[in-house]
């Protein structure tokens, strides 16, 4: 099966989740409140992979302080729980700014569950380190990321930008940016166009051109200032 068929897949398959969810749980609503519900269930599907990609973040950094082991969150369950809050308060949807609206709801889920498990650690642990390379070598992805980032004509590469062994570096740098600079830029990996990255973040189309480009350049001159740092 090939990539976009197993996601062609994997988004009937959680639709019919949240079809599922809301028949368990139906409410006295209009045909105009059971259309925008359907709506939303639509719309968390296609928002899926950058919700989990931001909830996978946000627990990456209570990890980090040691507030809660790593494992004991995963991003899928957390996604999952996202959806079902989102669910149940779909009168608060907004059309436009939505994926706003779920970093916003995420945030509340994540840190509800980790203040509930923080309840159960007897004691903290610090990781607040510096992470730590091994050698004086980049990883050959984030080496050509600074390459690619460099050139505005340049695709984004999706596959740099995920793979595992540059993700640290490269969340590093992410973390420099705005959250709306940093999810913009992020929708334009995931391969979105301007106008639904600009519908999901509630700015212009031409706000979302140069909001990419400021932020590949940004990107670009940290990840090589930090290079030279290490090769030092």
């Amino acid at each position: 099966m090939s990539a976009p068929e197993s996601m062609g897949v994997e988004r009937e398959k959680l639709l019919t989740r949240l079809h599922q969810h809301l028949e368990r749980h139906p409410e006295e609503v209009t045909s105009e409140g059971r259309t925008r519900r359907e709506w939303l269930a639509l719309q968390l599907v296609e928002h899926y992979r950058p919700l989990r990609r931001f909830v996978r973040r946000e627990i990456g950094r209570f990890v980090a302080f040691g507030v809660v082991p790593s494992g004991v969150l995963t991003d899928q369950d957390v996604t999952d729980m996202v959806l079902v809050r989102a669910l149940q308060h779909w009168r608060e949807a907004p059309e436009r700014g939505l994926f706003r609206w779920l970093r916003r709801t995420a945030r509340r889920v994540v840190r509800q569950l980790v203040e509930e498990e923080r309840r159960r650690i007897e004691h903290e642990r610090s990781l607040e380190e510096p992470v730590a390379y091994q050698g004086d070598e980049w990883p050959d992805q984030v080496v050509r990321l600074i390459d690619i980032l460099a050139d505005p004509t340049a695709q984004l590469p999706e596959d740099v930008i995920l793979a595992e062994e540059a993700q640290r570096i490269l969340d590093e740098a992410l973390d420099r940016l705005p959250e709306t600079w940093r999810e913009v830029f992020l929708l334009k990996v995931d391969g979105w166009p301007d106008d639904q990255i600009a519908q999901a973040e509630g700015v212009s189309p031409e706000q979302v051109g140069r909001i990419v480009e400021a932020s590949r350049a940004f990107l670009a001159e940290l990840l090589r200032e930090r290079r030279q740092e290490l090769e030092a």
